[in-house]
């Protein structure tokens, strides 16, 4: 019986190892037994490349393929730069640096309507009227201006007299007054008051040449009295008829005031 289930096992172990000797033999046209062709190798993966790649979240199914359509459309192009400020005028000339350009200036909004002038001086008129009426019923103080012009070559271009810083006599066209012309008589407050006049004279030998001056005095009306002052203007002035000729000349246009108070009778 020993010997039996020795030559068993020992004939088992031929039948494996001419298994294991027909399995090492190299295949000879494809025929079973040849070495199996080598298995292709599975692509590697994202893990392969970046081992710190993040595996817990998985994109949306939606956001692969967003991304994909945004970059197939194309992108809208910018609007061209507008084109630059013609320099040239219609006739083909050439524009200044000096001329503003159109932004230069910022929008000040809706102009200021213009001032009525006329409207303004006839308002003044009347209202200085007014109170000279209202002044002659108040006080019995009075102030008179005359006015005396001298000069053999001085013409008269604008003349006006002030009372306390206020026209109250302006001279017509051509005005002339070779002796004393009194030009302004009204009531006044008694005491200080300013006597202002301002003239501008040209020559009549050259029209270019001409002189201007303002003088302003101080003066004194008492109570119940009439003061009279004459403001004596002077011109001596010789520019109009030397400097053309003899390269000199000079101005000389004086103004004098003479103030004089006289009890008024009641």
């Amino acid at each position: 019986m020993t010997r039996l289930i020795a030559a068993a096992t020992v004939a088992m172990m031929a039948v494996t190892v001419s298994l294991a000797v027909a399995q090492s033999r190299p295949s000879r046209g494809g025929k079973p037994g040849g070495k199996p062709k080598p298995t292709p190798s599975a692509a590697p993966s994202a893990s392969a490349e970046n081992p710190y790649e993040d595996k817990g979240a998985a994109a949306p199914a939606g956001s692969a393929s967003a991304p994909a359509a945004s970059a197939s459309a194309p992108a809208a192009e910018p609007p061209p730069p507008p084109p630059p400020p013609s320099d040239t005028l219609d006739g083909g000339g050439k524009l200044s640096p000096l001329n503003p350009e159109a932004n230069e200036f910022s929008d000040a909004g809706v102009a200021a309507p213009s001032v009525d002038y006329d409207r303004l001086l006839a308002d003044i008129g009347s209202l200085r009227a007014r109170v000279a009426a209202v002044s002659d019923t108040l006080f019995h103080s009075r102030i008179a201006v005359a006015i005396e012009l001298h000069g053999d070559h001085a013409r008269t271009s604008n003349l006006t007299v002030s009372l306390d810083d206020g026209v109250v006599w302006t001279s017509p066209a051509a005005f002339r007054a070779d002796d004393a012309t009194t030009v302004y008589d009204h009531a006044v407050a008694p005491g200080h008051h300013a006597v202002a006049v301002e003239v501008e004279r040209r020559d009549d030998r050259n029209d270019t040449f001409r002189s201007a001056q303002r003088s302003r005095f101080m003066v004194d009306v008492p109570a119940d009295q009439k003061l009279t002052v004459n403001l004596e203007l002077k011109d001596d002035s010789s520019m109009g008829g030397d400097f053309p000729s003899d390269k000199k000349g000079r101005y000389d246009l004086r103004v004098r005031a003479l103030a004089r108070a006289e009890p008024i009778p009641r």
